[in-house]
């Protein structure tokens, strides 16, 4: 009379518990997940979830419920891995953040070599660590890593720029460039999500090629409008056969602040006034804005535009109106 009742709720119970298990006993790869201050219960949950860090989002919600942590979880940085179990991950969440951490913030539109520069100044290893372990023909062997799949359309012999998310990290003095490398990479898996990915593949581009235009994008334009309106612009001239003649790839090329006379003849493959289409990879690495500029751009019926001294993006319809606006912004 009462089996059916009792198979019932000791499935149920079976299940609760098989659901609390680690999302991947066997991965013990961390995963930097940046818990924000209004991201609520259900919120941290999702992003759990969406990781890949836990099993189940329900039953993580019920477990934190029943341990007496829905109010303890606080905002923060974290360090947590697949192979911990979802009572482990809440207990993670429930405690300050170490006060030994340090926090990295890496801007938009830095490259390999400020960051390594940065990281050396902050005391997390030397710059050439960090180049060296972002370079081509380390980064596939330092990194057999299913989370990284992306990286599967990198050129064998372009570096990581352009992958390492710009963002706030935080890391204990003992991190490795490796180490800091992973944090970014796996935020840039989370950022640059899968939907985007695929978007990519529709317009019949690649990831590669989208970072590539997104990291000019970041250096000729500051606001997300501009980002958009520019991108089209660099998208339709590679479709005209037209060079991109941007400025911020030579600078990148010849190392200088600024453009001097003679540098857009140097014969370099990052010269987008002597080659045309895109360079051989990023010239930094873009942030989210810039990425989604160079995948969504606004469609305009400009071919030329340049930034005066204030930031302020003007465009032009033929050159004799770039000539104009030349004369009258830059003079």
């Amino acid at each position: 009379m009462f089996v059916i009742p009792a198979l019932v709720i000791i499935g149920a119970i079976w299940w609760f518990f098989y659901e609390l298990r680690p999302a991947d006993a066997h991965n013990e790869n961390i995963s930097v997940i940046t818990i924000a201050p209004k991201a609520g219960f259900q919120g941290i949950s999702r992003q759990l979830n969406d990781a890949h860090l836990v099993r189940n989002k329900y039953m993580f919600e019920l477990a934190v419920l029943l341990a007496g942590l829905g109010k303890d979880l606080k905002a923060g940085t974290y360090e947590l891995s697949p192979s911990m179990s979802s009572t482990a991950i809440a207990k993670a969440l429930s405690k300050e953040a170490s006060p030994n951490e340090v926090t990295l913030t890496i801007p938009e539109g830095w490259t390999n070599a400020q960051i390594g520069a940065y990281l050396e100044s902050r005391g997390i290893g030397t710059s050439q660590d960090f180049i060296s372990a972002s370079n081509a023909t380390d980064s596939r062997t330092i990194l057999p890593d299913d989370r990284f799949d992306f990286l599967s359309e990198k050129p064998a012999t372009a570096s990581l720029q352009g992958y390492l998310f710009p963002d706030t990290y935080r890391v204990f003095p003992t991190a490795t460039a490796t180490d800091v490398i992973k944090k970014m990479l796996t935020n840039f898996g989370i950022k640059v999500t899968a939907d985007m990915r695929t978007q990519i593949r529709t317009q019949g581009r690649t990831l590669a090629d989208v970072l590539t235009l997104a990291s000019i994008v970041e250096r000729e334009a500051r606001t997300d409008a501009d980002r958009r309106m520019v991108a089209d612009i660099f998208w339709r001239r590679i479709g005209m056969g037209m060079p991109l003649q941007s400025d911020v790839t030579v600078k990148y090329a010849t190392g200088k602040s600024d453009v001097q006379p003679g540098d857009t003849q140097i014969d370099s493959p990052y010269n987008t006034y002597k080659y045309n289409g895109l360079p051989p990879g990023p010239i930094a690495n873009p942030g989210l804005s810039s990425i989604n500029a160079a995948i969504n751009p606004q469609p305009n019926a400009y071919l030329y535009f340049l930034t005066d001294s204030s930031g302020t993006v003007h465009y032009a319809k033929t050159y004799d109106e770039h000539v104009a606006n030349v004369q009258q912004y830059l003079k």
